[in-house]
This record gives C-alpha cells, structure tokens and sequence, in this order.
C-alpha cells in the first residue's frame, strides 16, 4: 500500500470513463481503483478500503436494471457508503442511482434529452456546500455553465438538500448526509465528448446541439469543474472520511 486516499470508482460503460477525474484525483495525491463490471469486474459488496465512492454516468436508466444487474449491486453499495457516511459522488446516472437508492426515485425525463453547456442555479445550500459550492466563480448569485448529457431524472430522497437547479430539470444537485449526486458531467473532456457525438451519430434523432459549440465551451468550463471534483477529492482525503 502506498497510503494514499483511495476512490472506489463505477465506470458502467467504455465510453463514459473518469476523464477529467483521473487527472484531478492523480493531482491531489487520491488513487482511483476503477471497477468496470460490463467488462467482468466484480463490484465488491463494501468500499473494500476505499475512502469514497464516485458513481459515473452511462447510457442505461436505472429502469434496466433487469439487463443491467450491477445497477442493483451499485446501489447498495450507495447505501453502504452513506450508512457509514462515506463520501459519495453521483454523476449523472451515478445521481439517479443515488437517489433511487436512498428512497427517491429515477426515472425518463418528460422534457426528453438534455445535452450541451447548461446554467445551472446553485441554491444557498448548494453555495454553502463543500463540493457543489467550488463551482461558484465571482458572483456568487451568478449561474454555473455545466455540460448536461441525459434523457433522465430523478427525485430527490426524502430529507435530500437541493443544492442546483436547472430551467428544463430542476434537479440538477442534491446532498443527503454523505451523498452528493449531480446531474451534469464535470468529468468530461474532448475525447469523451468527441466519443458521445460518434456514438449519437449513429441515432435515428442527432442530438440538438452541436458537436463543435460542445467542444468549443471546454476551454472556460473545465476550470470549474475541476474545483468540483478536486474538493470533492479532498473531502474523501480527509482522515476519518
């Protein structure tokens, strides 16, 4: 063992990988030990050591997990973690699995697929919070730019804190003790969002936004996002966590 803080992490698809989180993690002294079940990782049933836990994103609803079993396995291993109040981190899927976990509820969005640089509205719990507050920048009353990518959304769990909110889904960030689910991707870098346009390319409806202006908005984003998930490194960092 090296003694650096260790982040169990669930990557649920090739495509949807830590990015930005690897490299963020790698910088703030935290190890990822990346657990990829489509591929035959086993998911263990506790943290196994691991300090937190990160729940990414990937193109399943927590509605499949018929096809998909290690959704129930990753949320018990949600519940497992707040119990112990564990540090956790939900992106995206990784959110509504948390919130279905911790007895709300994840389902198809009615407004359909929202992808691209959203405004997000932190609430003041959200600008109080130790992980969706680094996004502030300046203005504290002013909205935060996020890159969205989903088609579902969630129920917060009962007692659940909104931390942000968003015009087209409201819920866009929650806490519950330990628990912290966000609705967009911080993670994401070009290759990954270069991956996402190829991958849509291929659908009957492309997505309504453009690949270039995706890309095109990393440059002034990418800093806030790794204030997010570098505070939410050194939450997990902390003795104790």
């Amino acid at each position: 063992m090296n003694g650096r803080p260790v982040l169990l992490v669930v990557e649920h698809e090739e495509d949807a990988p830590p990015a930005l989180l690897a490299e963020v993690a790698a910088a703030a002294g935290v190890e990822l030990r990346v657990a990829r079940p489509y591929a035959g990782d086993p998911l263990p049933d506790d943290l196994d050591g691991a300090a937190g836990l990160v729940v990414l994103g990937g193109e399943m609803g927590v509605g499949d997990a018929a096809s998909w079993p290690h959704l129930r396995t990753t949320m018990a291993l949600i519940r497992h973690a707040a119990e112990r109040a564990a540090p956790v981190l939900g992106v995206c899927l990784g959110a509504q699995l948390a919130a279905e976990a911790l007895g709300g509820r994840a389902y198809p969005g009615p407004s359909g697929l929202e992808v691209g640089w959203v405004e997000v509205a932190l609430t003041p719990e959200g600008r109080d919070d130790p992980v969706v507050g680094a996004l502030l920048d300046g203005d504290p009353g002013a909205p935060a730019v996020v890159f969205q990518w989903h088609k579902d959304t969630y129920d917060p769990p009962p007692g659940a804190s909104l931390l942000a909110s968003g015009d087209r889904y409201r819920q866009q960030a929650f806490r519950l003790g330990s628990v912290v689910g966000i609705q967009f991707h911080p993670e994401v870098d070009a290759p990954t969002i270069a991956a996402w346009y190829a991958i849509a390319a291929g659908d009957p409806t492309p997505p309504p936004y453009p690949r270039a202006e995706a890309l095109a908005g990393l440059p002034a984003a990418t800093p806030r996002a790794r204030r997010l998930l570098d505070a939410f490194c050194q939450v997990a960092a902390q003795p104790g966590s």
